[in-house]
């Protein structure tokens, strides 16, 4: 956009025609969403790494992170009901266990980076109770 305005001011004698403006306005759009998407995938893979380090649930970095992701309007999902947000990449069993949240941009909708499940037993169950 300030692109847009210091050209504006240069050609004050003879104003940029509608359509030019509409393209430069644009292209300044579109790279913002590109910078954007590219800052907040690079802001969940820092987040999921850190994440998937024991003690993941304390500590002044996971503070930060929680508050960058909120200014940026990333949601972090660690609740696996949401499984359509989600890879399941191993085990066996009808629950989930969470190995790395996902990411959705609240802006658009989109999956940042998708999480990550493991199948596992229901706690007391066994296979032999399964097949009985």
């Amino acid at each position: 956009m300030q692109e847009v305005l210091e050209r504006a001011s240069a050609a004050d004698a003879a104003p940029a025609p509608a359509p030019a403006l509409h393209g430069v306005v644009r292209r300044a759009v579109l790279e913002e969403f590109r910078t954007r998407a590219r800052f907040a995938g690079r802001l969940a893979e820092i987040d999921a790494m850190l994440w998937s380090q024991p003690e993941h649930r304390g500590g002044v970095v996971r503070a930060a992170m929680g508050t960058h992701l909120r200014e940026l309007g990333l949601l972090r999902l660690t609740e696996p009901e949401a499984s359509d947000r989600f890879v399941v990449t191993e085990g066996e069993g009808e629950l989930f266990e969470l190995l790395r949240p996902g990411y959705v941009d609240e802006l658009t909708g989109k999956i940042i980076l998708s999480g990550q499940l493991r199948r596992v037993e229901r706690p007391g169950h066994t296979v032999e109770e399964g097949q009985a």
